[in-house]
Formats: structure tokens, C-alpha cells, sequence
């Protein structure tokens, strides 16, 4: 009998060409493609713990890395295709619930490729969206942190703000930024982060 997860396999040997096509490179189960300021932006499809024999749950990361916030950290080069580490992440979701695709082992595994890829459609405008810094710099000083705390939104906005401006909120996002972490455990690693990102880091 064809294991759910052996239909998995050979449903992801399908996407991998189709996405190659779109400008990926794969891995695994991992896509990755640079942009043109060399971001990267990464599609990751996971497996759930839950899934059996007889049925795979699958859903689908994404996000972007900023190549700009990783230089100011010194990133190691394996962080820009890591979706955990990745500056803006999401999970695919419905109405605002994460949403699981059901993969069985009586399933197609063509049938299965496009599944997964009419997922990775619906997301990619989206993804391609906040592929930019000033993108990404607008999101986090509206208030938004997709797969971040709210401490390092504000720390990565004041990265961005730093560099490609607008200047004159600087001081306005290391306020709150400080005023997030002030009194915590967190106060002096940000302190060491800022001074390590060269952003300004006097009061």
C-alpha cells in the first residue's frame, strides 16, 4: 500500500520544476528566490506531527529576508534561506485560521502538486508584496510583526529607518523601542543590537 507520505514526495518532485520556472531554488521541501535588492523570499511546505499513514496535513510558510538587516547582524549565509529566520513570516491561512491541506495516500500525486500550488498562487502576490525594505519598514512602523515579537519589529524598523530613512522617525521608533523592553531583561540586549546595527543608540 502507497504511504500518504510517499505521495508527498513525489508531489513535491512536481512543484520543484513548476517553481523553477517561477525563479526557485529548492531544497528539500524549501524554495528560495532573490530579489532584485537581494532580499530573498522563501515558501516552505511543513508537514504536520498529526499526519498518518493514511493522510498527510501539509500547510505552507512564507517570507522574506531582509539581506540588509542580515548584514547589520553579521547573519551567517545559511539564515537567508532559513524560513525560521526569515524577517516577515506567515503561515497560509482562510478567514484568518492557519489552513492544513489534506494529502492522502489514495491521492494523485499530480492531483497533489497542484494543490500545492494553487497555495503557493495564493500567496505569492502577498509575499512578493513585502519583498522590499521599504516594504517591510512600512509594515512594521504601521504596527504590523507577522512571525515577530513586537521587540524585534520595532528593533528591525529602527534598522531600516536608519538606513533608507525617513530620518525623521528615528527617534520616534527607538522611543518606543526602548520603551517596550524598558525595565526588562531584553533593555540591554537591544541597547547591544542598536550599537551593533550602528544605529543610534544615545537617548
Amino acid at each position: 500500500m502507497i504511504e500518504s507520505g510517499a505521495v508527498l514526495k513525489e508531489a513535491l518532485a512536481l512543484v520543484r520544476p513548476a517553481l523553477k520556472e517561477r525563479g526557485f531554488r529548492a531544497k528539500g521541501a524549501n524554495f528560495h528566490r532573490k530579489s532584485q535588492d537581494g532580499n530573498v523570499i522563501m515558501l516552505s511546505v511543513q508537514k504536520s506531527n498529526a499526519s498518518t499513514v493514511a493522510a498527510c496535513q501539509v500547510t505552507l510558510n512564507y517570507g522574506v529576508y531582509s539581506a540588509l538587516i542580515g548584514s547589520k547582524f553579521q547573519d551567517d549565509p545559511a539564515a537567508a534561506t532559513d524560513i525560521w529566520r526569515a524577517h516577515w513570516r506567515k503561515r497560509l491561512s482562510d478567514g484568518g485560521r492557519e489552513k492544513w491541506l489534506t494529502i492522502a495516500a489514495t491521492d494523485s500525486p499530480d492531483v497533489c502538486a497542484q494543490v500545492i500550488l494553487g497555495a503557493v498562487q495564493s500567496v505569492l502576490p502577498e509575499l512578493v508584496a513585502h519583498s522590499t525594505n521599504p516594504a517591510l519598514r512600512d509594515e512594521w512602523l504601521g504596527g504590523a510583526s507577522p512571525g515577530l515579537t513586537d521587540m524585534n519589529r520595532l528593533l528591525y524598523a529602527a534598522v531600516l529607518v536608519n538606513q533608507i530613512g525617513p530620518v525623521e522617525r528615528i527617534a520616534e521608533v527607538l522611543g518606543e523601542l526602548r520603551a517596550s523592553v524598558a525595565d526588562s531583561v531584553h533593555e540591554a540586549l537591544v541597547e547591544r543590537e542598536l550599537a551593533r546595527a550602528g544605529v543610534q543608540s544615545a537617548p
